[in-house]
């Protein structure tokens, strides 16, 4: 912090501050994190033992909201950079949900609320975040932006669907930085067991292969049951137990990793900061001016770039969903046709070497679909890949045209795309559908009590229909997942581009400001701002080594 404010990089020595406070208190945040309506808020009220978060149908959390310990119940709210204030933890709807404070319109930079329970006095701080893909782009863009503080993680799972594509980008953003990852299925009360089963099952394989590694038990509970005080308990004890572990054996490793983590990202941050106020005193100021210039031109024409791309874009999406559309009518007949061929063949193996029939038949259709539909989803791939490119064409050659001479800082014209391409990727996963599956305990029944003949036709009619509506339901997935990857890409290509030009502008405009004062006070004022800035940078750097 210190370090930051003698180099005039206020903004950053506040962000220095508050990561300061918290590791001198030895907190550590354990994120609650997913999609939109995963029942976050009303879990973090449960494992606190009140309902200190508002909860509702729709979709309410807008801001990241820290849930720590407190000898009392209290809340603080912050505006922009101003101080913290007190606020009534009653009203938190006001700050946090999305009803009272649409797309974070009030600025609200951060908010607090003080508990007295059990589980967050040994240093740990529950993190309510705003749920992904929902229909506030700001709580989404909160939540991502927040991924570099999260010390460990309760990824908030449910059933319908299982896990989301952003969900599955969220948790491997996280696996890159957080080695405490739960995993826990939510309102567990709201599905039949068969049908939560499969749920765990489909997510937990689904996340291992995005993983590459096991992901440990996915925890099934119901936090508004708990917070109500009825329903079983489920694995209820085996979260909070997880949670209790965690705070007492590995807290202290956890705010250690934070500190490394957060001193490497700020200290980063500031050598670049220093390395332009270097290049601002030892040019010429008209040099500086239009550097400044040309970084605000910079923006201002990336902005212009992307609001042309908005209508661009949908009309590739309308295209695009026309186009997959008009491809899976196409595809559809004929891949019926090759696949039924292909499973009749396998089924007489199944026929010819017995065991259970209606299962083996399943795992026979369930494989030959996944094989017809790869298939088409490779060739339909290049296309979609050049829809994008021609829609995004005009943006790129937009951007090429800005003028590329800001080099050496985070926010040079270099992190710019050069070319359109799909960034997002593809987050299909095929669905098996086990619940319309032919081998329920009536068609075995039925299938002893049939001759073998006819007990054949039957299961290669049910096969056969299931391996049709496979393909039916998978080659829609197919298609959106395309759609979906597009959008995706979109949002990736609009954060990537608005947040390090607008850093870049600040940069050089405080750099600018301090040269025109040292300037003004003469050639030994200057001469001491450099030293100044090589001492600093010197103590930055040493910094930055410490711990590694």
């Amino acid at each position: 912090e210190g370090l930051a404010r003698e180099a005039g990089a206020d903004e950053l020595a506040r962000e220095a501050s508050l990561v300061a406070e918290r590791l001198r208190e030895g907190r550590f945040y354990v994120a609650c994190v997913g999609q939109f309506k995963r029942g976050k808020s009303t879990l973090v009220n449960a494992l606190v033992g009140e309902a200190v978060l508002p909860a509702g149908v729709v979709p309410v959390t807008s801001v990241v909201t820290v849930v720590r310990w407190g000898e009392r119940r209290a809340a603080r709210v912050r505006f922009g950079h101003r101080a913290w204030e007190d606020c009534d933890p009653g009203a938190l709807e006001t700050y946090v949900s999305e009803e009272h404070n649409p797309g974070n319109e009030k600025d609200v930079t951060g908010v607090e609320v003080f508990v007295p329970s059990p589980l967050l006095a040994g240093g740990l701080c529950l993190v309510d975040t705003p749920g992904i893909a929902s229909v506030s782009v700001a709580g989404t863009a909160a939540t991502r932006a927040f991924v570099p503080h999260v010390d460990a993680a309760l990824v908030v799972l449910g059933a319908d669907p299982p896990i989301s594509g952003a969900e599955l980008d969220l948790v491997e953003a996280l696996a890159g930085t957080v080695g405490e990852m739960v995993f826990v299925l939510n309102k567990a009360d709201r599905l039949p067991e068969a049908e939560r089963a499969e749920a765990v099952r489909f997510t937990a394989r689904v996340l291992g292969e995005r993983l590459g590694r096991p992901i440990g038990p996915i925890l099934q509970v119901s936090a508004a049951e708990r917070l109500a005080g009825h329903g079983p308990p489920r694995d209820w004890a085996a979260l909070v137990g997880r949670l209790e572990v965690l705070a007492r054996d590995a807290g202290a490793d956890l705010v250690r990793a934070a500190e490394i983590r957060e001193t490497r990202a700020l200290a980063a941050r500031l050598l670049a900061e220093l390395d332009q106020q270097q290049a601002a005193l030892t040019r010429p100021l008209v040099e500086s001016e239009a550097e400044v210039k040309r970084r605000r031109r910079t923006a201002a024409a990336a902005e212009r770039a992307l609001e042309e791309l908005g209508p661009r874009m949908t009309a590739v999406e309308d295209r695009l969903v026309r186009t997959l559309a008009a491809a899976r009518d196409a595809f559809l007949p004929a891949a019926v046709a090759e696949a039924r061929r292909d499973l009749q063949a396998r089924l007489a193996d199944v026929f010819r070497t017995g065991g259970p029939l209606r299962t083996r038949a399943v795992e026979a259709a369930t494989e030959v679909a996944r094989q017809v539909l790869e298939r088409w989803r490779r060739e339909q791939g290049p296309q979609v890949e050049r829809l994008y490119r021609e829609a995004m064409q005009r943006f790129v050659a937009l951007l090429g045209e800005i003028d590329q001479g800001l080099p050496g800082s985070p926010g040079s014209t270099e992190a710019l795309p050069s070319e359109a391409a799909l960034t997002a990727r593809s987050q299909l996963h095929y669905t098996e559908m086990l619940r319309i599956a032919p081998v329920s305990a009536a068609a075995r029944l039925w299938d002893r009590l049939r001759p073998p003949a006819a007990r054949r036709r039957a299961v290669e009619r049910a096969a056969v229909a299931y391996l049709e509506r496979l393909l039916e339901v998978n080659s829609a997935r197919v298609a959106n997942d395309f759609r979906e990857r597009v959008a995706r890409s979109r949002r990736e290509l609009e954060a990537g581009v608005r947040r390090p030009l607008r850093d870049a502008v600040t940069s050089a405009e405080r750099a600018l400001a301090e040269a025109r004062r040292a300037r003004a006070a003469g050639a030994a004022a200057v001469r001491a701002r450099l030293e100044r800035i090589a001492t600093l940078r010197t103590r930055v750097e040493a910094l930055a080594r410490r711990g590694t």
